[in-house]
């Protein structure tokens, strides 16, 4: 079983320990995704998003999102990696050592038999910016997003349409009168709008079954004047649309 842990829409979490609750007895294997969120992971006070995570057979996130290590790298942890070694393991004559045994071979973990050294570039980065470091940043975006949030709840017309749990925020504009089929053209249009002027980039995606637009800060240069300029631009579109 799969549970997610920051969906890529919205960054909604599943219940880890209920579904642990359901999973341990009848011996299922959980495997947490935690893609981009996991990062948040680093921070005390977002943990509880993660309640139960401790209970998960595997997990994985992908350093090279939101913590800003250099893509490609996804972290994966598994329990017990026995598992993946009785599938995927191999041991010709010509792969082996004297040293056999005594270190972990990582070919034995999955498909590829070669891999780059991913795990340098993120100690390198730990080394550069250190746990507060990281921490310092994920909580400058954790709070341009409510802040971001909070700006668009207080101005009539536009909707924060799913809970801002990091800092994905949710967002649609709903001019009066016009119908579903409207609305998502004209937001559609914001998007157009924003995305060709070049200093921004939205997503724009679908949640139940409505168009919105997904705003995602989490980019190591964006500061707090670089989400009000986005804000600012978001309203100067939809008049213009």
């Amino acid at each position: 079983m799969v549970a997610t842990t920051g969906t890529t829409n919205t960054t909604a979490f599943d219940p880890i320990d209920a579904i642990a609750d359901v999973t341990e007895p009848q011996g299922i294997w959980l495997h947490v995704d935690a893609a981009m969120a996991g990062t948040a992971m680093v921070a005390p006070e977002c943990r509880a998003l993660w309640h139960g995570i401790e209970r998960a057979d595997s997990l994985v996130f992908n350093p090279h999102k939101w913590m800003g290590v250099g893509f490609d790298l996804s972290a994966y942890y598994c329990r017990d990696p026995q598992h993946l070694i009785r599938v995927m393991g191999t041991n010709p004559a010509v792969l082996r050592t004297s040293r056999d045994g005594e270190v972990s071979n990582f070919r034995d973990w999955h498909i590829q038999l070669g891999r780059r050294f991913r795990a340098l570039k993120l100690w390198f980065h730990l080394l550069d910016q250190g746990v507060a470091g990281i921490r310092e940043r994920l909580r400058r975006d954790l709070a341009n997003a409510r802040w971001l949030a909070g700006e668009i709840d207080a101005v009539p017309g536009w909707e924060i349409v799913a809970p801002v749990a990091l800092q994905t925020v949710c967002v649609r504009h709903v001019p009066p009168g016009l119908d579903e089929a409207a609305v998502s053209a004209h937001n559609l249009a914001i998007a157009r709008r924003i995305n060709d002027g070049g200093r921004a980039y939205l997503t724009p995606t679908v949640l139940d079954g409505r168009q919105i637009l997904r705003i995602s800060i989490g980019a190591e240069r964006t500061e707090r004047e670089h989400v009000a300029a986005l804000w600012a631009a978001l309203r100067d579109a939809a008049a213009a649309v």
